[in-house]
């Protein structure tokens, strides 16, 4: 990765002729963080009591004092979760703050057992069979040192309200999150009866985001044409199958064709009589599906972006076969919208594993004021 370059200000203390302080300001361009970038996954907690939203229950589980008064915040040994069938995997919630309009934290999916795959790069001459003797470099397994677990996956969170964002890392997933959240609220403490579900809500009517999902980046059509029961040499359907199949058949395939999804697609990958000649040979059980997808790469032109979206309206309107459209801030699946977009993070160092604590509070935070300014999120 190439660092990036930010324009610097450094002050340089100098004395002038009559011996007066002052300070110069030096300008010159440094490399900042190394950075990267990944998905931002959106959920909204589905409550059945409006009168608490879910950032308050947080803050408030979070409140909750043991004996000696201690916050659940000033635990973290307390604020371990054993993943449900997941051996022994557990979810921490280790750094979490109160930022006032949010509460935002980082969880780690952590193992205590296991082994760490290890390649040795001490060369050894080794028989490998009756035939070959090879140099190789040796393979070792490690457990985690003394007081310390393997760290298999990450996520950071933010709640603001009823909503969540999430950037998850490795084999961290949504629903551990889901998991951790319950457990927080109902058994870590007593913000909800334990006879609660806590639900976050993944899909949304695409009605209630607009259908607006930002610059359309690629569209996918998964489509099937029915068996054509009857070719167009044949005077009489196949034994066993009726005029009305054989006509509802050949309707349905027609409509198909004409929705460009199943045969055209065949048909250009192909050509016309391959296309035919693949078609002559279904039997009465057999069909044809297709799962294409079109993307735009390179530099964009306004001219593309437009026809794209022109595109992605026109698809949105069919109603046979499956239509998904992928945008910038989100993805569309026939009638349901997903919302998530792609944003840079900082790395405490180049390589690194984990995103910058501070700035990842800074750039979900932005999501957050930019769906609600478009309108995506109320």
């Amino acid at each position: 990765m190439i660092p990036r370059m930010a324009l610097v200000a450094v002050a340089q203390p100098s004395r002038d002729s009559s011996g007066i302080a002052t300070t110069e300001i030096d300008f010159g361009w440094g490399a900042s963080m190394p950075s990267a970038y990944h998905m931002v996954h959106y959920r909204k907690y589905v409550s059945s009591d409006p009168k608490k939203s879910l950032e308050t229950l947080c803050r408030n589980a979070l409140a909750t004092a043991d004996a000696q008064g201690a916050s659940l915040w000033q635990r973290v040994g307390d604020r371990f979760f054993d993943v449900p069938d997941g051996g022994s995997r557990k979810v921490l919630l280790n750094k979490v703050a109160d930022l006032a309009s949010a509460v935002f934290g980082e969880m780690c999916l952590v193992q205590s057992d296991g082994m760490q795959a290890l390649l040795e790069l001490t060369a050894a001459n080794v028989k490998l069979s009756n035939l070959t003797t090879a140099e190789i470099f040796k393979l070792q397994e490690s457990t985690a040192p003394k007081n310390s677990q393997f760290i298999r996956g990450m996520v950071y969170w933010l709640c603001i309200q009823d909503h969540i964002f999430f950037v998850k890392t490795q084999s961290m997933t949504a629903e551990h999150l889901r998991q951790y959240i319950e457990w927080l609220l109902k058994h870590a403490s007593s913000a909800l009866p334990s006879s609660a579900n806590v639900k976050l809500q993944a899909e949304f009517d695409r009605a209630t985001v607009g259908g607006d999902i930002g610059e359309i980046r690629s569209l996918r059509i998964s489509g099937n044409a029915a068996p054509l029961l009857l070719s167009a040499a044949q005077l009489d359907p196949p034994k066993g199958v009726t005029k009305k199949v054989q006509h509802t058949a050949r309707r349905i395939a027609d409509r198909l064709v004409e929705m460009q999804q199943a045969l055209p697609v065949v048909e250009a990958l192909f050509g016309k009589a391959r296309a035919d000649s693949l078609v002559e040979s279904l039997g009465p059980n057999e069909y044809l599906a297709v799962d294409a997808s079109v993307k735009v790469r390179g530099s964009r032109t306004v001219e593309s972006q437009e026809k794209m979206q022109e595109l992605a309206s026109e698809l949105a309107d069919m109603t046979d076969g499956k239509v998904q459209v992928e945008g910038k801030d989100g993805k569309l699946s026939d009638d349901d919208a997903i919302l998530r977009t792609k944003m840079p993070f900082d790395l405490p160092h180049e390589g690194s594993n984990f995103l910058d604590f501070e700035n990842v509070a800074d750039q979900l935070q932005e999501v957050y004021t930019r769906f609600k300014a478009d309108g995506k999120i109320t």
